[in-house]
Formats: structure tokens, C-alpha cells, sequence
């Protein structure tokens, strides 16, 4: 966030900003800064990936896509809607950014804690190695 607002206030500073975008026509942060259901459900992706790609080695890179798609997109629109004093769009895309953050975090600890009682249930479902077993060749034999 910093750092956009740092390179917003300087090419705003610097008059290198298009007059559109000064008026506050900005269409890519009009999809950030409002947050819907579809935010909703991409937050809730994210975290459902996140726990699959926590549980199996082969999906490490897709969480960082994922959480890269949740937050870095509303994270960058703050500081820019900040540099050009559009406050009502800063304000949509911090609010966009807190339900991507609250959603990774809640679909993702409830995931892990389902994974781990169906993990569990399995284990004390499923006989081990001596139990409910009957050896063909033993001692006795």
C-alpha cells in the first residue's frame, strides 16, 4: 500500500496523470473498491485452496496465486485511491481487502479443522497392522 501511494503522489505530483483518471475514472478500481458476492466467493477459493495446497506438496505455488489475487489487487488500490484523495474509494477497497483477509483466515482454519477430524476419524476407524487381522503363518502354525 505504501508504495503505491508513494508512486501515485509522484506521478500525481509530477502531472503525469491522466485527466480521466484525476475525475475519478478509474474502471479497474471500481471492480476493487466494491465489494460483492463475487468477492465473497473468490475470497473463499482462495482459502479453500490454501488448505489444499497446505495438506498436498504438489500445490504449493496455487496458494500464492490465490492470496496474491485476494489481496495484493484491493492492498494497491488503497494507496492509489489514497494519493489521488478519492476516499470513498479508499475506504471500498481497505473494506475489500479486510473480507479477503477475515474470509482466507475463516475458510481456512475451518477447512484445516475438518481435514484434521475426517484424518482422525479415519485413523480410529481403520484396524492397524495387529488388529482384526488373522495371520495365516504364525508360531502355532
Amino acid at each position: 500500500m505504501v508504495v503505491t501511494l508513494l508512486f501515485g503522489l509522484a506521478v500525481r505530483w509530477a502531472g503525469n496523470a491522466p485527466a480521466s483518471f484525476l475525475h475519478g475514472t478509474r474502471p479497474v478500481s471500481n471492480l476493487i473498491n466494491t465489494p460483492n458476492i463475487y468477492s465473497v466467493i473468490v475470497a473463499i477459493l482462495a482459502g479453500l485452496v490454501g488448505v489444499v495446497s497446505l495438506t498436498e506438496a504438489r500445490a504449493n505455488a496455487l496458494i500464492g496465486v490465490f492470496i496474491s489475487v485476494t489481496t495484493i489487487p484491493a492492498a494497491a488500490d488503497v494507496g492509489a485511491s489514497l494519493a489521488f484523495s478519492s476516499w470513498h474509494e479508499a475506504w471500498g477497497s481497505a473494506l475489500q481487502l479486510l473480507l479477503n483477509i477475515a474470509l482466507l483466515i475463516a475458510v481456512g482454519a475451518g477447512g484445516l479443522s475438518t481435514q484434521r477430524m475426517i484424518w482422525h476419524r479415519r485413523r480410529t476407524r481403520s484396524p492397524g497392522p495387529s488388529q482384526g487381522r488373522v495371520s495365516s503363518s504364525g508360531p502355532g502354525d
